[in-house]
């Protein structure tokens, strides 16, 4: 890591940081979970939150030992743009999952290159087994998206989400180890493609094909 910065880990368009107080006071970081749109597919929007609610939450997660929390900066602009996490990190089982929020416009990638980061370092430091994840059915984009680093659909639960009188499904996906290496392996060692434009035009035509 980074002393500096606090850089923990770098892709080709963002890099994830250690999290400090100032990511908060001084970014629309609370914002993003009062905003209804940004959270029209999640669990959030539903009570607001204070700044200073936000600053307790984030110290609180930074002391958890199944979290890993980050802040999300875009390498081009310098900005923060959005946040992530390991969570429920499961050492006995090796499991955990991850969640993203993206508050702010960053790259077309950013998104996977999160994804690619986080299941490089809970494979490869954790030594986990299994990445779960789940997403609103209208996100079924980006469950497609994350195909190009080896996540699969593993089905649908209907009835989850309750929102604007109206209910919809859930889409879980996850990645395991062994699928994981054996991807990373075709790629001479990197998930996210050598560089940028190799992972564009991968996410692009996973999106062209499955539509």
């Amino acid at each position: 890591m980074n002393s500096k910065n606090n850089t923990f880990l770098v892709g080709h368009s963002i890099e994830l940081r250690v999290p400090s107080e100032d990511d908060i006071w001084k970014s629309n970081w609370h914002s993003w979970y009062n905003n209804i749109e940004t959270t029209r597919h999640n669990s959030h929007g539903v009570y607001p939150v204070s700044i200073e609610q936000e600053v307790e939450i984030i110290r609180n997660n930074m002391n958890r030992k199944d979290s890993i929390l980050c802040s999300i900066y875009d390498l081009n602009t310098k900005k923060l743009v959005g946040n992530t996490a390991l969570q429920n990190i499961d050492l006995i089982n090796r499991r955990c999952n991850i969640v993203i929020t993206i508050g702010e416009q960053t790259s077309f990638s950013a998104a996977v290159e999160v994804y690619g980061l986080l299941c490089t370092h809970a494979f490869t430091r954790l030594n986990l087994e299994r990445i779960s994840d789940a997403t609103h059915e209208n996100l079924k984009k980006l469950v497609t998206m994350l195909s190009v680093i080896g996540f699969k659909e593993e089905g649908i639960i209907e009835k989850w989400f309750f929102r604007d009188d109206k209910w919809s499904s859930k889409i879980n996906f996850g990645i395991l180890r062994e699928d994981f290496f054996l991807l990373q392996s075709s790629r001479s060692g990197k998930i996210l493609f050598e560089n940028k434009l190799e992972l564009d035009r991968a996410i692009i035509e996973a999106v062209k094909t499955s539509n």
